[in-house]
């Protein structure tokens, strides 16, 4: 089981007086005593497309950190008050250029080794998608291309290593059209 911390606040965002701690439901929480705000730690979220065709892959390269050089399934951080399913239509387009025609939720994985968001989840999608000619977020990646599923590129995520090796197994016949 994972065991990530979260943030150490020391000053409350509202009023800038330095919090205390109390305890509350079994759990100390970092509160103001001065304005009554107390802090709930919550994560991230996270979602990604895995997009087959023709028993290949379709991946992008990223450019920045963590994992520059790397290749991922397409991929981003769900925006504050938008829904995960939304925002992998948005990251698809963004990051491919393709429509999302079809989605279907793959697997949940609490992320470990993202430096920005120590803990979020990613939601892992199966996507069939559709458009003509493939385009990428240059700010963000260097590259987008097609793998064959027996031959994976150098991945850097580990939760995308760990989707990318269900392919051998039960997912193979499942995915895609």
């Amino acid at each position: 089981m994972l065991k990530i911390q979260p943030p150490n606040y020391k000053f409350c965002p509202f009023c800038g007086k330095e919090l205390r701690t109390k305890l509350e439901e079994n759990k100390k929480r970092k509160f103001c005593p001065f304005c009554k705000w107390t802090y709930y730690p919550h994560v991230g979220t996270a979602v990604a497309a895995v997009i087959i065709k023709d028993n290949k892959v379709l991946m992008v390269k990223r450019k920045r950190e963590p994992f520059r050089g790397t290749w991922m399934f397409p991929a981003g951080f769900v925006d504050y008050g938008e829904h995960p399913e939304d925002a992998l239509v948005r990251e698809v387009k963004e990051e491919t250029g393709l429509k999302t025609k079809e989605a279907e939720l793959l697997k949940i994985i609490q992320i470990e080794d993202d430096p920005r968001s120590l803990g979020h989840f990613c939601f892992f999608y199966k996507v069939i998608a559709e458009g003509e000619g493939l385009t990428t977020n240059k700010e963000e990646n260097e590259g987008i291309d097609w793998f064959d599923l027996d031959k994976p590129p150098k991945i850097g995520w580990k939760s995308h290593k760990e989707i990318w090796s269900l392919f051998g197994r039960h997912y193979t016949l499942k995915i895609g059209k």
